[in-house]
C-alpha cells in the first residue's frame, strides 16, 4: 500500500508542478530565447536579490518542469525531488519575506521532501532500474566474503588502472 502512495504523491505532484508552474515557465523561456519576448520571471529573481537572475530563474524553471516530470516517472527520484525541494524552500522564503501566502510552494516542498527521504517506491523506473541491475549478479557486500575471481565480482586489477587513470 505504501508503494501506491508514493505512486500517488509522484504523479499527482509532478501533474501540478509541471501544469501550474513548469509548463508555462517552459514556454516562456523558450519565447525569451527563440523570439525575444521578456521574460519577467528573471526580474523577480533579480528583485530577490539573487546573483546571475537568468542562471538562477533557469535552474528553478528546470526544477519546476524538468525535476518535476522525473520525479513523475520516478526516474533519479530522490535527486530530482532534492533539486524540488531546494527551489521551493527559497520560494517559501521569499514568499513569507515579501508578505505572500507560502501555503501552495509549501505544500510542494512537502511532498518533495517526503520523496527525497522515501524514494519513487515499486511502481517507478528506479525500482526496475534497481532490479535489472542486481539480478545475474553479486552485489559488491555479498562480493567482499567471495574469492577475487568469483563470477560477478570485481577482478583484482581494477583498483591498479584506476589508481594509475588518477595518477596520471
Amino acid at each position: 500500500r505504501a508503494d501506491w502512495g508514493l505512486f500517488l504523491l509522484r504523479v499527482g505532484l509532478a501533474s501540478l508542478l509541471i501544469g501550474l508552474h513548469g509548463g508555462p515557465r517552459l514556454i516562456r523561456v523558450f519565447r525569451y530565447v527563440f523570439f525575444g519576448e521578456p521574460w519577467t520571471f528573471v526580474g523577480l529573481v533579480g528583485g530577490i536579490g539573487l546573483p546571475f537572475p537568468l542562471t538562477f530563474a533557469l535552474l528553478s524553471t528546470t526544477a519546476d518542469s524538468i525535476g518535476a516530470f522525473l520525479v513523475g516517472l520516478g526516474f533519479l527520484t530522490r535527486w530530482a525531488a532534492m533539486m524540488i525541494v531546494i527551489n521551493m524552500t527559497v520560494a517559501v522564503y521569499f514568499e513569507t519575506l515579501g508578505g505572500d501566502s507560502p501555503e501552495l510552494p509549501a505544500l510542494y516542498l512537502l511532498g518533495a521532501a517526503v520523496l527525497t527521504v522515501a524514494g519513487a517506491g515499486a511502481y517507478s523506473v528506479d525500482a526496475v532500474r534497481a532490479a535489472r541491475s542486481t539480478s545475474g549478479r553479486k552485489s559488491s557486500r555479498s562480493c567482499a566474503a567471495l574469492p577475487t575471481r568469483a563470477p560477478g565480482c570485481s577482478r583484482p586489477w581494477r583498483w591498479w588502472v584506476r589508481a594509475w587513470v588518477l595518477w596520471r
